[in-house]
């Protein structure tokens, strides 16, 4: 089959798309000019999202926003009528994923309401390889088994090493497995998940397949996303036991084994977006992207800054909706590539490079920093022979950073199940600062691997905080990954707030207002030193209400 490039050039404002005799289909990210004439509304959550996605935003001080709002339908429907498959629709970015040829797509672009300067082409289409033709049996996983709570020693068998380089035993022992958390892992498929004896205890709430737009993520070739959840999820022992047996899970593919193309960027976009709308705590990905088939549409190393790649961009929305996402650094250490993949760019993302038994740094785990100087991976965990389940039920060993990142998921699920006033980047941010090089990171092993038993009394600490009611803390201090928070000590309930930010020269760099009216939540995202051009040094940062003034001298 003969395939024919499009050609994408900006000519006094306009996007104009040429092309030679081609007549194959493309995908694209249509996005939209507005939300108007919605039949939905900030002021009625419930109708387009879970309670439990609701709550989680609730319970961190997150307001629901427009962008969480679904498409206008109507849009929608035009776009349909062009002839255009519409795929997907995507809250977040506004917009479908549709697969339209040229002619097309030249009729989506008349739309009134398309942006179409601001057109994504993901690839181009290929038939994906028949699916097997294997009767797909239906979630067949069994009830799980409630585990007894308190300090109970579960017999890790050859996986205790790795086990106990986090501390995740010790966590389990405090009773921290994952109970009432909920984690969403995006993969390439689950294969024998549903009949494999180490996942009998394990408790799936769903699953789809983005790729296929099913429900098969189980009878799949690939036994990548099956090795990934087996540090999850899986319970049998002194065989292997997950780092969050006992917590909850959607299982989602978003990735194309045969083909690397940026369709799957937005797979995994409307995978995270449905990932929010079900109330997920936790996304755990172990998949990541760099370059691509079609090398017209390869990134760079220089787009390492946490806002270009569209997966990227969708990671850090993710968060911002009150998830944790944890993912991979990927393995391009020894490639020309070297860093880390995207979307472990993103200063919010909880990025997991690689290292030996020995806590050496394995070379081919991807590194930092990313382009705009931050320091990449966060932190680091058993990626050299991992101890790992395969579909057949038995364990082997596997290597790279994919089976490093589901193990500091568990752990971020333990610690919140453990602290769960807290909010996502405060889980974060004490992961990272327990990594036994918090204070001489480097841009192999980020902060180095961290520890249960540090995060633990980290996150005593920060209890402590809270509940000292003459205060007003600043935190992390230094700044880690840009992000600044503040916590208000209860007797000023109610008041507003002007902050600003000084250099040590005294020019003003950044300021706001913050209203602190929520008895519930006392913490705010106070600035993200990432939006300005901050350099590494010392500020002052000016806290000041009616007859109070504080200043904190931070360091980033």
């Amino acid at each position: 089959m003969r395939y024919y490039l499009i050609f994408l050039l900006w000519l006094g404002g306009n996007l104009l798309l040429s092309h030679s005799a081609f007549t194959q289909n493309r995908s694209y990210l249509i996005r939209f000019t507005n939300k108007n004439g919605s039949p939905f509304s900030v002021n009625r959550p419930q109708e387009f999202l879970t309670q439990r996605a609701i709550d989680r935003r609730t319970k961190q001080n997150i307001k629901i926003l427009e962008r969480d709002l679904p498409v206008n339908a109507n849009y929608v429907q035009q776009v349909r009528q062009t002839g255009a498959r519409v795929l997907y629709t995507t809250r977040w970015m506004n917009g479908v994923v549709i697969e339209a040829d040229q002619a097309t797509l030249d009729r989506v672009n008349r739309l009134s309401f398309v942006q179409n300067t601001n057109i994504f082409r993901l690839n181009l289409m290929a038939d994906l390889p028949e699916e097997p033709k294997v009767e797909v049996s239906q979630e067949t996983i069994p009830s799980p088994i409630s585990f007894p709570s308190g300090r109970v020693e579960e017999d890790y068998g050859t996986a205790l090493p790795q086990t106990q380089m986090l501390g995740i035993d010790e966590m389990h022992k405090d009773g921290f497995r994952g109970e009432g958390i909920v984690i969403a892992v995006i993969d390439n498929g689950f294969q024998n998940a549903n009949t494999n004896p180490l996942f009998s205890q394990m408790k799936v709430l769903g699953s789809f397949n983005f790729v296929r737009n099913s429900l098969n993520v189980y009878n799949v070739s690939g036994t990548h996303g099956a090795r990934v959840l087996s540090l999850l999820g899986a319970k049998q022992d002194g065989v292997l036991v997950g780092t969050a047996p006992n917590a909850s899970y959607y299982l989602f593919v978003t990735e194309i084994d045969e083909r690397e193309n940026r369709a799957e960027e937005a797979y995994w976009l409307v995978a995270a977006e449905r990932a929010d709308s079900l109330g997920v705590d936790i996304i755990s990905t172990s998949l990541g992207y760099t370059t691509f088939d079609d090398r017209t549409l390869n990134y760079t190393t220089n787009d390492l800054n946490g806002r270009t790649a569209l997966v990227s961009q969708a990671a850090a929305i993710a968060v911002q909706t009150g998830m944790i996402v944890v993912k991979s650094a990927g393995n391009q250490g020894l490639s020309s590539w070297q860093k880390v993949s995207f979307p472990g760019d993103v200063d919010s993302v909880l990025t997991v490079g690689a290292v030996d038994i020995n806590g050496i740094y394995d070379a081919r785990s991807g590194r930092g920093r990313t382009a705009d100087g931050r320091i990449k991976p966060d932190v680091v965990a058993l990626g050299l022979n991992t101890v790992v389940g395969f579909p057949s039920g038995s364990i082997s060993i596997s290597t790279g950073t994919s089976f490093a990142a589901p193990q500091v998921a568990g752990l971020a699920a333990g610690l919140w199940q453990a602290n769960p006033s807290m909010t996502n980047m405060q889980i974060v941010n004490i992961i990272r600062r327990s990594g036994n090089r918090f204070n001489n990171p480097s841009d192999s092993v980020g902060y180095g691997i961290p520890s249960y038993v540090r995060a633990k009394i980290l996150a005593t600490e920060e209890e402590n905080l809270e509940s000292t009611s003459e205060h007003i803390v600043v935190f992390p201090n230094p700044v880690v990954a840009n992000q600044l928070q503040i916590r208000f000590g209860y007797e000023h309930l109610g008041k507003e707030f002007a902050v600003k930010l000084f250099d040590v020269s005294g020019r003003l760099c950044l300021s706001g207002q913050i209203q602190f009216n929520n008895p519930i939540m006392n913490t705010y995202q106070l600035l993200d030193m990432s939006k300005e051009d901050l350099a590494g040094g010392i500020y002052l940062l000016h806290i000041e209400t009616q007859g109070f003034k504080k200043v904190v001298k931070i360091s980033k």
